[in-house]
């Protein structure tokens, strides 16, 4: 089955890849990506500190990725932030690293691949 595309910047007809970091337990990888360009962009960031749950993980709010969190509110990936943090001490208070509760069912929904499990 199909899954729902969508838009992302000025990117058309975009999916996300879903799977785990490699060798680690729990946090969520994601990825954007189409047809056209390939991989796009992975929304993601790996936090080893972090003790993530099931359906949690760690979006890149910066960067080439600023305005991911927003933009997965938007969509309904995101149910909740749990917390932000800068991600470095130099940057603003929109360039953050946000540990979010994510919605499983809607991510399925606009995944192509989708390889997660906690």
């Amino acid at each position: 089955m199909e899954c729902k595309k969508f838009n992302y910047k000025d990117y058309k007809n975009c999916w996300f890849n879903v799977c785990k970091y490699a060798g680690m337990f729990g946090p969520m990888f994601i990825e954007i990506e189409n047809k056209a360009e390939g991989e796009i962009c992975v929304a993601t960031v790996n936090m080893p500190s972090y003790c993530y749950d099931a359906g949690e993980t760690t979006i890149k709010n910066y960067s080439e990725n600023s305005g991911m969190t927003k933009f997965l509110q938007k969509l309904g990936i995101i149910d909740e932030v749990y917390s932000r943090k800068k991600c470095n001490p130099m940057a603003g208070e929109k360039e953050t690293i946000d540990y979010c509760s994510i919605n499983i069912e809607k991510l399925k929904e606009y995944s192509q691949n989708f390889d997660y499990n906690h």
